[in-house]
């Protein structure tokens, strides 16, 4: 007995990490191709862009091989394209599927998990705060940020892995932490377009402070930064190809070309208050983009708020104290990475809560700072407190797991040209039972939708209207003008009532089969 007591309480930390990973892997898996039940159109142009490079080597508009792939008027940031276009060749031996799209979010998520875990426990030296692998198990905003594939939330992982390697340095002082932690910035550039200033000025002001100190030499600053910008180099030439108009240049077999240049003109000082404001404020609660954040639930539970707010009183404190006294404290990373991607929002604006979504693995530091503050405060009731909003906590994940499970749907605001959802069932039944030659697909124009269930080579697709595969014409428009043929098929959404009414005065006999969400209509 005295064996086994010894041995749980040598492994209890392990164990218990180990099951809320468990945990973790469920909360993202879990009927990952359904929910969310909608397809959001750069998920799709993300999907199609990679499905394109891995079988021709061009995105979808034929951009060959290019750093950063065209999507609509903009980009998209090349590390999650080409990590997919990479799962597509391997993994999906050629195919593309919904489940396939979000692995790289997934595995974001869960390696997110222990950096952040191990982050926290280096910080505060204490196994007891394996609190944070909980929260970062069961909070909202890492749950549902990992089951859908918007290309800008790896940035919050290759940040949280950059910081973790920082932090290890500090300790440690080896090389080998400082070049990590460089390469691990680098490759945060590839992320998102705001790591373009939320780095450098991150790293400045690092720098600074921990030259302020004596932390770090002048010579491994520069060390530093010339591993950020070696590993960034592609990034620093794309940059420079947008501020200054440069041409198109061939680089280690990327074409980097200043696309999406007219984004440059977001950047600006104007609403900067405002900006910072609108961003605290959705990410402690949340916006108006679903897919990351819903009402009642928040980020990171209502719950967390305070904690946060007082963690963050905290940080900054320590901040000053270390001034004054010109020694180091590891929340100052903590604070100066958030205070940076405030500046950065502040520039550039921001209405949804994953244009910030580097905040989270500062909250999480924020949150276990005011916990540990409470709990210094409160003394001998620190386990009662603990046990307590353990369970307040846990109460509010299964309140949360019951409704996302259970009752969250996007499907109320399809369709308009965001989100659409699954026609593909429709689309193979009338493939396998009807005889047609033209099929109108209710897509609010916007043909991605159909390739990404249904790719094709990008040489045969640049029609915006329609696509012909040698058999059949697809439309990607149905609406009031539509023409209607007998010799027609047409994929239509419920709630499309003026195809429907135009339908109807049209006087022609037609027959219907009825999905959750579509019509298919055809004539005898």
């Amino acid at each position: 007995m005295k064996d086994l007591k010894s041995l749980a309480k040598k492994y209890w930390y392990s164990a218990a990490i180990l099951l809320l990973f468990l945990i973790a892997v469920f909360l993202r898996v879990y009927r990952l191709e359904s929910l969310p039940d909608v397809l959001h159109i750069d998920e799709a142009g993300l999907g199609y862009n990679a499905w394109c490079l891995a079988h021709y080597g061009t995105d979808r508009y034929l951009n060959v091989r290019p750093f950063y792939p065209q999507n609509f008027y903009g980009g998209q940031s090349p590390l999650y394209t080409y990590l997919l276009a990479l799962l597509i060749r391997t993994v999906g031996q050629g195919n593309l599927s919904l489940t396939l799209l979000k692995i790289p979010a997934v595995l974001a998520s869960l390696l997110l998990f222990f950096v952040g875990t191990k982050s926290i426990r280096l910080v505060f030296d204490d196994q007891k705060w394996s609190i944070a692998a909980f929260l970062l198990a069961v909070c909202p905003y890492y749950i549902m940020s990992a089951r859908f594939a918007l290309d800008c939330n790896l940035m919050l992982c290759c940040s949280a892995v950059a910081l973790l390697f920082l932090i290890r340095f500090t300790q440690t002082k080896t090389l080998r932490n400082l070049i990590l932690s460089g390469v691990f910035f680098g490759i945060t550039m590839y992320s998102y377009a705001l790591s373009y200033f939320l780095i450098p000025i991150f790293l400045i002001c690092i720098s600074l402070y921990l030259l302020y100190t004596k932390e770090i030499s002048f010579r491994r600053v520069l060390l530093w930064a010339a591993c950020v910008c070696i590993t960034a180099l592609p990034v620093i030439l794309f940059v420079c190809s947008l501020l200054f108009h440069w041409e198109t240049i061939h680089f280690l077999g990327l074409t980097i070309s200043p696309i999406a240049s007219e984004r440059m003109s977001d950047v600006g000082v104007t609403s900067f208050w405002e900006n910072i404001k609108d961003i605290i404020k959705i990410t402690l609660t949340c916006g108006s983009y679903r897919l990351d954040a819903v009402p009642k639930f928040y980020t990171l539970y209502p719950l967390s708020i305070p904690f946060i707010v007082l963690g963050f009183i905290g940080a900054v404190y320590s901040f000053l104290v270390s001034l004054y006294k010109r020694t180091f404290q590891a929340d100052s990373i903590y604070l100066l990475f958030f205070l940076s991607g405030l500046i950065t929002i502040g520039l550039s604006g921001s209405g949804y809560v994953y244009r910030a979504n580097s905040f989270f693995i500062c909250y999480l530091f924020f949150l276990i700072k005011g916990l540990f503050l409470c709990c210094r405060f409160l003394s001998s009731y620190h386990t009662g407190f603990m046990l307590l909003l353990s369970a307040g906590y846990l109460l509010w994940c299964i309140s949360f797991c019951s409704f996302y499970f259970r009752v969250y749907t996007m499907t109320d605001v399809c369709p308009n040209y965001l989100y659409s959802i699954s026609f593909r069932e429709c689309v193979d039944d009338v493939n396998l039972n009807l005889d047609y030659a033209d099929l109108y697909v209710d897509l609010v124009n916007m043909k991605e939708f159909f390739f990404f269930y249904y790719p094709a080579s990008p040489y045969d697709t640049q029609d915006e209207e329609t696509f012909t595969d040698g058999i059949h014409t697809y439309h990607f428009l149905t609406d009031y003008s539509t023409k209607i043929s007998p010799s027609s098929v047409y994929v239509v959404y419920k709630k499309n009532n003026e195809f429907l009414q135009n339908l109807s005065e049209s006087g022609l006999a037609y027959q219907t089969w009825e999905y959750p969400y579509y019509y298919v209509i055809y004539f005898e």
